[in-house]
């Protein structure tokens, strides 16, 4: 059952998001009598104030983090119709992105709207009566986690953002708002996650599914600390992460995985292809899950009102006759690299689940822009599910699993890798063996073996890029260059114009043109050596 918090369509994230809205809009009178100064009232209306901060982590307002990840890892092309279609994906993909970049002002939109809405909560919060026993601190906590993960996504796409931790009364002050340093985000990332860690339960209820428990913010910690270990550091000269007063170093990312593992509020599930069947989401092996529904039966093609998976659309295949007629038309962007398809082990059943070969199994399709004949088959919208109203590209109800337990127990195997080889296998081959069978079990792992396991096991899901990224930028160079070598025998070699990582973009965006210019001079600047 899903989770209703994150289907309650309230005012308020019509409200939150009115920032820049005309005087004369924000001076008519309001219709129902609620309005910000009036509304924290009750535990109800702190709750549907909360789902408006979660509507801002999975929002797809033309930009989404693991799409645009895959694309500029050596998983997937960008693809499309044209070089021309997206081109703020065509041009993130080629390092050629520019400040009047729309993707980049989308992420910025999405991330600081999303950071709006947690402050003016967490101000907010002391006006309600407060009944159950618990509530506000738990509350509090799923807030402070989703905004310390939009600024994760500000500092690693970014670098150098404005921390926010207050509504301020006034635009004037927004405008002078100080740039801050990588090492700052970090530090308030950590603040905000080590307090949620405190607080949140380890297991969820089953009407709670889709909020975030204590494995969820122990698995970002990890995940966080990975790229912050392996990329901030040497790259971005910050030194270790902190809150201030704890330290999260290697000991502690693999006790937060530890305790995850031992907690026994997550499994694998048996069979990998089970886990992208659209009737089985928010299963056991789910840590964290952006919701998705048909329930807002959304025609907005402007974004932040599609509740559903509009990615899932994306990434489809363009006009595909036959398999049944499964397959709902997309627009074929991300399209699977061949350097992906290869990764695979012979007999590997992740291959078929991870890559739809459009080849093998329609009468015909739209070879369009990059094609490869492989799409996403994870997250590829179906025929089958489109949503009860609206615009039907917008009502997909897929959820996006952020964080799985596959991911806790490769990431501790990672952890442990030196210190501890033989726990290091073992948490690999329960997820090798999972989909691969016993006999493929490994007797010792290396960095290498963890890399292509993570690949084949993630594939099509937003990590490679990061997981590139922090083994460093000869490594990410390496494999994204070579992703371009074209098959001898493929008929659009003119597609796939060879591509040349440059190191210093960071793998990051430039700041948005428009951000610039809403601020005072000088305030803000493009610190990403690429942008400057």
């Amino acid at each position: 059952m899903k989770n209703k918090a994150i289907y309650i369509f309230s005012f308020i994230a019509l409200l939150f998001m009115q920032v820049s809205c005309s005087e004369d809009f924000l001076e008519l009178s309001p219709k129902t009598g609620q309005v910000e100064a009036n509304y924290y009232q009750n535990e109800e209306q702190a709750f549907l104030a909360l789902t408006a901060v979660y509507d801002a982590y999975s929002v797809q307002n033309w930009q989404f983090v693991p799409t645009m990840a895959d694309i500029f890892s050596d998983d997937a092309f960008c693809g499309g119709s044209n070089v021309s279609d997206m081109s703020q994906f065509q041009e993130m993909e080629m390092f050629n992105m520019t400040p009047e970049n729309n993707a980049a002002a989308d992420l910025w939109n999405r991330c600081y709207s999303g950071i709006y809405r947690a402050n003016l909560y967490l101000q907010k919060q002391e006006e309600v009566e407060w009944v159950t026993e618990g509530l506000k601190e738990r509350l509090e906590a799923e807030t402070l986690f989703l905004r310390a993960y939009f600024y994760w996504d500000l500092v690693r796409h970014y670098g150098y953002t404005p921390l926010i931790t207050e509504v301020l009364p006034s635009v004037e002050e927004y405008k002078t708002l100080p740039q801050n340093t990588p090492e700052e985000l970090f530090t308030q990332i950590a603040a905000d996650l080590l307090k949620a860690e405190s607080v949140l339960p380890v297991n969820l209820t089953s009407d709670e599914k889709g909020r975030i428990s204590k494995g969820a913010v122990q698995a970002l910690i990890a995940r966080i600390y990975l790229y912050h270990e392996g990329f901030a550091k040497p790259v971005m000269g910050v030194s270790s992460w902190s809150n201030g007063s704890t330290t999260i170093d290697k000991v502690y990312a693999q006790s937060a995985l530890e305790s995850v593992i031992t907690s026994d509020a997550y499994s694998l599930v048996s069979d990998y292809a089970e886990l992208w069947s659209w009737e089985n989401q928010n299963t056991e092996e789910s840590v964290l899950e952006m919701q998705y529904s048909d329930k807002a039966k959304s025609g907005d093609w402007g974004g932040w009102n599609v509740n559903g998976n509009f990615s899932s659309v994306w990434i489809g295949i363009r006009n595909p006759e036959g398999d049944n007629g499964r397959i709902f038309p997309g627009w074929s962007f991300a399209t699977a690299t061949w350097s992906l398809a290869d990764e695979f082990e012979t007999g590997d059943p992740r291959k078929d689940v991870t890559l739809y070969d459009a080849e093998a199994r329609l009468d015909n399709y739209n070879r369009a822009f990059m094609n490869t004949g492989y799409f996403n088959g994870k997250y590829m919208a179906l025929n089958d599910y489109i949503g009860s109203g609206g615009d039907a590209a917008h009502n997909f109800p897929r959820n996006f699993i952020d964080i799985r337990y596959a991911d806790v127990l490769l990431m501790a195997a990672e952890l442990n890798l030196d210190s501890d080889n033989s726990k290091a296998t073992g948490y690999l081959n329960q997820v090798r063996t999972r989909s691969l069978g016993g006999s493929a079990a490994l007797s010792s792992v290396t960095l290498d073996d963890i890399y292509h396991e993570r690949r084949v096991e993630f594939g099509g899901e937003g990590l490679r890029k990061w997981d590139l990224l922090r083994r460093g930028n000869d490594y990410a160079a390496a494999k994204i260059n070579a992703s371009f070598n074209v098959p001898a025998d493929v008929s659009n070699p003119s597609h796939f114009t060879p591509r040349t990582f440059k190191a210093d973009t960071w793998g990051m965006f430039p700041i948005p043109a428009s951000e610039i210019r809403n601020t005072n001079d000088g305030v803000l600047q493009q610190m990403v050596p690429a942008y400057k």
